[in-house]
């Protein structure tokens, strides 16, 4: 696959400690591998948030009955997690 060179800034000592991760196999190669799979979680996400928006939009539920099945779950969750 083609590269390209580009330039970037981050912080110091994440550099430092990605270098040290990194080894033999180089930075580069390192940080290609770490945008690859963060590339790929957000891509996941995207289309799991688009399938639950399908799923959402096509709930046979009144909006008021989920309004009023989301609120009374929150309330439960504040008093669960006031304890």
């Amino acid at each position: 696959m083609p590269t390209q060179k580009v330039s970037v800034t981050l912080e110091a000592e994440a550099i430092e400690r990605a270098r040290q991760t990194a080894g033999p196999r180089g930075l580069s190669s390192y940080l290609d591998a770490a945008l690859q799979e963060k590339l790929q979680r957000d891509e996941r996400r995207e289309s799991l948030l688009a399938f639950l928006q399908e799923l959402e939009d096509s709930d046979p539920i009144p909006a008021e009955v989920r309004d009023r099945a989301t609120m009374r779950a929150a309330q439960l969750r504040a008093a669960v997690e006031g304890e």
